[in-house]
């Protein structure tokens, strides 16, 4: 909270039509709702029980509400969470949110992506807390995960393919973080 300008999230009316509708085309790329909807079927407010076999992760409310989802999040806040994993207050992420491909999201996509998130309404919504049993619990250890695993950068196109190849290839491999769900994990979980 506070902080200088950079630090607050700015007016959703910052943001053009135009951009939000490409984050809400986006966001259906990336089927956010699908994780970070519960079982009471509110969009985005959280609530999804993922099990993985480390334990079950808890989805978190991406609604603007300032208190109970991302309404007081930066734009920086937004984005160092979806590219290195890191929350708004500081704590490590499981990367059970692919933010290990999110990484690989174009700058301009990513603002959009955010520019819907905060113009859709405020939820109220407070999922429990992802509690896996120790140590995975100690959140700090992910910082040694990012080390090993997280390759940051945006996906840079392959300049022997065609556009479209390229295309493909930056929705699988980024936002729509196709083989989070569709390919083996190692003993680590990469």
């Amino acid at each position: 909270a506070g902080g200088d300008r950079a630090d607050r999230p700015p007016d959703p009316s910052a943001y053009s039509a135009e951009t939000i509708e490409r984050g809400r085309q986006l966001a259906a790329l990336g089927d956010c709702a699908v994780c970070h909807t519960g079982p009471d079927g509110v969009v985005n407010a959280g609530g999804h029980a993922m099990v993985t076999p480390f334990g079950t992760v808890i989805s978190t409310n991406i609604t603007p509400d300032p208190e109970t989802g991302i309404g007081a999040w930066s734009y920086t806040a937004f984005e160092r969470a979806m590219r290195q994993g890191i929350s708004r207050d500081g704590h490590h992420l499981y990367p059970a949110f692919p933010y290990p491909h999110f990484t690989r999201i174009a700058d301009a996509d990513m603002q959009a992506l955010y520019a819907y998130l905060m113009a859709q309404p405020a939820v109220r919504s407070t999922p429990p807390k992802t509690a896996l049993p120790f140590p995975l619990n100690l959140r700090p250890l992910m910082a040694g995960w990012n080390a090993l695993f997280l390759r940051q950068g945006e996906l840079r196109p392959e300049p022997a393919q065609s556009a479209e190849w390229n295309r493909g290839r930056y929705l699988v491999e980024g936002l729509g973080h196709c083989s989070a769900c569709h390919s083996p994990r190692n003993a680590a979980g990469r």
